[in-house]
């Protein structure tokens, strides 16, 4: 479609001026994804005497000293560990448990945490609020083209010389980030920037890859950019050994199911251009859907995440604050949440990149005073 001389569109831009469709950006080298994790840290381990990296491991508890954070307590292989801080510890468990990990360390809404037999250290009534997500709905089409990812024998055969390729010269299909395709656009010209966007895929997507379809195909997500929805994340129990609950809130403000409905038609418009409809074969979710309320009903039914959860430390100098403007967390001291848990909302795009820079700006904030 995006190749189609007559139904051309613009490339996404990734400055001020987002909209536009094309093929997006990616952190590869060699043929294969690039993590945070090979990036920052596998050229230093081994290498530098002050990093440490244990895993397998489960952190239980912060440790404090009155109101400062002096350590962190951990299992790993059975056995307890206390990692002790000299000058701060920096809290990077992600979105979910870094105030999970705060609450059953007694830093959070104190009645919450005598509602789960947690004793109250420090009443921080904004952690594990505010969380958000990108809404996303995912329309899969059966295809009968076996250049797209499916299930079959003939791809079986394809499959195996894709590996050979692979292995020989890191490139082919393997290559492939899935969700190579997509864009930002504006349901409404009128909007300053677009509020939804799409992640075009090589293969079927139902339930998050669980259930599998013998057949090929592609897919389509369309997710509302901004959404006005607020979950949360609580506790079921006193320890990190229960899972914490998780409430996206999906679709609870009507907006977004309103924005999700206009996505919806764009994306269906898109869906059914021309230059696709060689390709498809079977419409596997959205065949019986024509009205506004049929579009609300499917959206009800299936949207789910897209991976993008940010906000339940968030940012900022109100009550419901968890940090401040330095990622400190209010009221304690030594303690510093680096992760995507302090965005105070989200921003308008896939979030691997601007959690790596918070982390880059984490560093320059601690070395101004280490």
């Amino acid at each position: 479609m995006i190749q189609s001389p007559t139904q051309a569109l613009t490339r996404p831009r990734y400055g001020a001026e987002q909209e536009g469709i094309g093929i997006y950006q990616v952190t590869q080298r060699n043929g294969e994804r690039w993590s945070a994790a090979r990036a920052y840290l596998h050229p230093h381990i081994g290498h530098r005497r002050n990093l440490l990296v244990v895993t397998g491991a489960q952190a239980t508890r912060l440790l404090f000293e009155g109101r400062r954070a002096v350590g962190v307590v951990c299992t790993h292989a059975g056995q307890e560990k206390i990692y002790r801080a000299r000058k701060e510890v920096i809290l990077s468990a992600g979105v979910f448990h870094t105030p999970q990990l705060l609450m059953v360390s007694g830093i959070g809404p104190a009645q919450h945490l005598g509602q789960v037999g947690v004793k109250v250290l420090h009443d921080l009534p904004g952690v594990g609020r505010n969380l958000q997500d990108h809404p996303d709905f995912i329309f899969g089409y059966a295809a009968k083209s076996l250049d797209l990812m499916g299930i079959s024998l003939g791809a079986s055969v394809r499959m195996t010389r894709e590996i050979i390729r692979y292995l020989r010269s890191r490139q082919g299909m393997l290559t492939s980030n899935f969700a190579e395709g997509g864009g930002f656009l504006k349901t409404d010209p009128s909007l300053a920037a677009p509020d939804v966007q799409l992640h075009f895929v090589i293969s079927l997507v139902d339930d998050h890859a669980r259930k599998l379809h013998a057949a090929h195909g592609y897919s389509c997500h369309v997710c509302a950019l901004r959404p006005k929805s607020r979950g949360q994340v609580t506790l079921k129990g006193p320890d990190m050994l229960q899972a914490p609950d998780i409430d996206p809130a999906f679709l609870q403000h009507g907006d977004d199911l309103e924005t999700l409905v206009k996505g919806f038609k764009l994306t269906r418009r898109l869906m059914d251009a021309p230059a696709l409809a060689s390709l498809r074969h079977k419409d596997l979710f959205t065949a019986d859907v024509h009205t506004d309320e049929d579009i609300r009903a499917v959206l009800r039914a299936r949207v789910d995440s897209v991976y993008h959860p940010v906000g339940t430390c968030r940012m900022g100098v109100d009550p419901m604050a968890v940090v401040d403007p330095q990622l400190r967390v209010h009221g304690l001291q030594g303690l510093r949440v680096v992760d995507a848990s302090i965005m105070p909302t989200l921003i308008g795009g896939n979030t691997n990149a601007a959690a790596i820079a918070i982390a880059e700006k984490a560093v320059d904030l601690i070395r101004t005073v280490h």
